[in-house]
This record gives structure tokens, sequence and C-alpha cells, in this order.
């Protein structure tokens, strides 16, 4: 009897014990007294609350389904070892937020993790965009929650500007032409200036413009003769009554200009460019052989106009004359030809 007594009071302490743990350790008592087969016990920490889950779903979207945790873009699970829930599982659910991120001023609600930082959001915003995008502060800061982050794009053009330049008109007097007629002898081209510059966009807004080439073609002066001589009539026609000849002579015409192939001069010798009469060489300026027309004579010639015989020549003898001309391609294309020349009064 009293053995049987002891039994009944060490069984009744063993109870006690075991009712103890039940309630201090719940798992334990569970898994040691009321164990289920394929029961997972989890706990989750989720909005700032821990509760404690039985599942016999190893997968944890179908877990998470079940128990009534919404999962959002930007909110972070931990705690699940290769996608399976498993037996003491502790999940941890990190919540996100939305975030206000603005390129140049448009805005957009994105949600993001905590801890996002300003780099990792631009990694992200920076594929959906045709412009490359800067951040005015640190990329490294994190993304808080009501405060923006703002992007700028960030862009280059190039523009090219054609700008023309006018040509200038110069007028030069000359005796070989009758007073107030004009004759063009050069024609004026206007000229440009090209520029490229670069042009640097931050928000479609203009930052900064910086000249990077430029290219000037200068333009060309028209060049007009002007005549102050005399007045000796309609000589366009030469049989009005108004042309005044001394005598109408046939001669072997050449043209030549002031350079070294011509004259044998430089530009830099003192006599460049002077006659043997002394005048500076322009159209007008012919050479003669003055035994046949003296110096100083003034004359019209076929094709070249009013002229003064104002210089002469070593190959110039005779009935040969030599027309002064400017360029020497038109020189050459002149080259040797009859001509009518009229011995003005």
């Amino acid at each position: 009897m009293l053995k049987l007594l002891q039994v009944l009071r060490m069984g009744g302490i063993v109870m006690a014990l075991m009712i103890g743990m039940a309630i201090l350790y719940p798992f334990t008592a569970a898994s040691t007294f009321a164990a289920e087969p394929g029961v997972r016990r989890v706990t989750v920490i989720a909005d700032g609350e821990t509760t404690q889950h039985r599942t016999t779903t190893t997968d944890p979207a179908t877990f998470l389904e079940e128990e009534g945790f919404e999962i959002n873009p930007g909110d972070v699970i931990t705690g699940i070892r290769r996608d399976r829930v498993e037996d003491r599982s502790i999940i941890q659910i990190e919540r996100g937020f939305y975030a206000d991120v603005r390129v140049d001023g448009v805005s957009e609600l994105i949600r993001v993790p905590r801890g996002t930082t300003v780099e990792e959001k631009l990694q992200v915003v920076q594929p959906r965009v045709e412009a490359a995008l800067i951040f005015n502060g640190d990329l490294s800061e994190e993304i808080q929650e009501g405060y923006p982050v703002n992007f700028y794009t960030w862009r280059s053009e190039f523009e090219m500007t054609i700008e023309v330049i006018p040509f200038e008109v110069e007028i030069v007097t000359t005796p070989s032409l009758s007073y107030g007629v004009e004759r063009v002898r050069q024609e004026g081209v206007s000229g440009e200036r090209r520029t490229e510059e670069t042009i640097i966009f931050i928000g479609n807004v203009e930052y900064s413009r910086e000249l990077t080439s430029e290219f000037i073609t200068p333009p060309v002066t028209r060049i007009v003769d002007r005549g102050i001589g005399g007045d000796l009539g309609t000589l366009t026609d030469t049989n009005s009554p108004s042309f005044h000849y001394v005598r109408r002579v046939t001669m072997n015409a050449s043209a030549y200009t002031s350079g070294f192939s011509c004259t044998g001069k430089h530009p830099w010798d003192p006599w460049y460019g002077i006659t043997a009469s002394g005048l500076r060489v322009e159209h007008g300026i012919v050479a003669v052989d003055r035994n046949v027309i003296p110096l100083g004579t003034r004359l019209y010639v076929e094709g070249y106009g009013f002229s003064i015989a104002a210089d002469v020549g070593s190959a110039i003898r005779g009935y040969m004359i030599d027309l002064f001309m400017y360029c020497i391609y038109e020189a050459r294309q002149f080259g040797r030809r009859d001509i009518t020349v009229w011995i003005l009064e």
C-alpha cells in the first residue's frame, strides 16, 4: 500500500512538471506530447507584431496567402531557406513604402524596400528614360519616406549656324573710262561664317553653350572702275558721229599682268606695278611701241575699252599692243589676236 501511494505521488509530480513545461514551452510540449505528423510551426514577424502559425504547406507563397499576409512590391521577406517553409521557421516581413521619384519634375510613386539607396533606384529608372539621368546629391544616401527623389535628364546637342558675310564694294577711279562710266572689274562674292556649338540641356532647359568649331570663308570684294576721263562721246557704237578719233589701225594684241612671269618683277620690287611712263598699272593701261604710238596717247581698243598708251615692252614692236589685265588666267585666255584700235583726238 505504501508503495502504491509513493507511485501515485510520483506520478502527480511528473504530471505537474509536464503541464508547467507545456505552458512555458508550447512548441516543445506540443512536439513532445502533441506532435502532429506533417505540421510545421512558423513564427511570423510583420507590421510590429509576432504571431505563431501551424501549417502543412511547404510553399512560402501559399503559406503567406493562407495566413492572410499580403505581400506588396517593395516588401522584403527573410527567414525562408531554400524557398521552403521549414518547421520552426521564423519569417520576417519588412514592409516597403511608396517613394516619390521625380524625373524633370514629373512625379511617379514607386514602392521600394526600406534601405534602398538613390543609386539603386537610379539603375531602375535609367533604362526607362532616353537621356542620361543625374542626381544633385549623394547617390549612396537612402531614400526616405515622405521625401521626393529628384532626377534630371542630361543631354547634349550640336547646333550649326551659317552666317552670311556681305562683300564690300571698292570704287577705283580711272581716266581710261569716260567720266561717270562704270565697269565691274571683279564681281563680289559673299562670304560665310560656319560655327558649331555644343549645347548642354539639364532638365530640358539649356544649361550651357560652347563654341566647338568655326570656319570662315572670306568674302570677295566687288571692284568697280569708275571713269574720270573727258566726255568723248558714245564709244559703244564706233560708227556714231560723236566718236571722234584721229585714225583707226589694226594691231596684233596680247595681254600681260604685273606678275613676275610677265614683267620679271616681284611685289617687293620698288618698281613693281609701275609703267614706263610712271603710272601705276590698272585696267586701261596698254604697252605700245612708242615709235608707232607715243606714250600718253589716248586710245579706244576693241573689246577692251578706253585706254592710254603708258607702257612699253621689249617684245612690243611695230603695230603690236599689250593690254594690262589683273588676272593671269584672263590674260592667257585672251591669247593673241588682231583687233581694231582707235587713236583718239
